[in-house]
């Protein structure tokens, strides 16, 4: 019975334990208390997100600091270069601007001479042309001349047409060529192709004219064409020569 009566207190304090535990929780003072515990777990754990996307952040802030240092550090060192290089290179267009007008002047210049040597060297060809063909012309009449004279019936007998041709083909030479005969033929000499260009039958007829007795002998008008001709053959090579010298100077 005491026993009984120890365990119905017990039994109350027990029950009235319980039942004040279970009214605490639902006291608004706990739920507050509950709910300051809650918001303190997920600020600790938002701190701890917030702290390791910081080291994330730092780190990347920092890696990415160090590059752009290095980028920029490299960007001005290159500007500097290009600065550089700019002004180099703003001398040297100058300086090439400079060369070319001076250039333009010496091909204008060149370009001046060149036209004036190639009209020159076209007077020239011009020039060689007309005198070789005189040349030509006048060695194919003399060698025409000498022929006929070194055949003295032949002469004898052709038609007096053709001894006036051969008489005015050599007085023909005689006036085209005076000048470069001057040197080369004496007075005598002279007079002696005259009087034949005057009277070319009178050196083989049989009963000569009174024009024969100041002739010389048909032998020495035929040395003298033989020389004429001769040194006709030779300033014609020359001639020859010296155009090809010239042609090879011109180009």
């Amino acid at each position: 019975m005491i026993a009984a009566l120890l365990i119905a207190p017990a039994c109350s304090v027990e029950s009235s334990l319980t039942f004040d535990a279970e009214a605490a929780k639902n006291r608004p003072v706990s739920k507050v208390i509950t709910l300051l515990k809650d918001m303190l777990k997920q600020l600790e754990k938002e701190s701890e997100e917030d702290e390791e996307i910081y080291d994330k952040m730092a780190c990347w802030c920092e890696t990415n600091d160090k590059e752009k240092t290095k980028s920029i550090s490299d960007a001005e060192a290159r500007i500097s270069d290009l600065t550089t290089k700019i002004e180099e290179l703003t001398a040297s267009s100058a300086r090439l601007n400079t060369e070319i007008k001076n250039l333009e002047k010496e091909v204008a210049g060149n370009q001046a001479a060149l036209d004036k040597a190639t009209a020159i060297r076209q007077k020239e060809l011009a020039e060689f042309n007309e005198e070789e063909k005189d040349l030509l012309g006048s060695i194919s009449a003399l060698k025409s001349a000498v022929t006929v004279l070194s055949k003295h019936n032949a002469f004898l007998q052709m038609p007096q047409s053709h001894v006036d041709g051969v008489a005015a083909s050599i007085q023909n030479v005689m006036q085209k060529h005076s000048s470069m005969l001057a040197g080369v033929l004496t007075h005598s000499e002279r007079k002696a192709v005259a009087a034949f260009v005057q009277a070319p039958a009178d050196y083989f007829d049989a009963e000569p004219t009174f024009k024969q007795s100041y002739a010389p002998q048909s032998g020495a008008i035929f040395g003298i064409l033989k020389q004429m001709k001769e040194t006709f053959e030779t300033n014609l090579s020359s001639s020859q020569k010296e155009e090809m010298s010239s042609q090879k100077a011109y180009e």
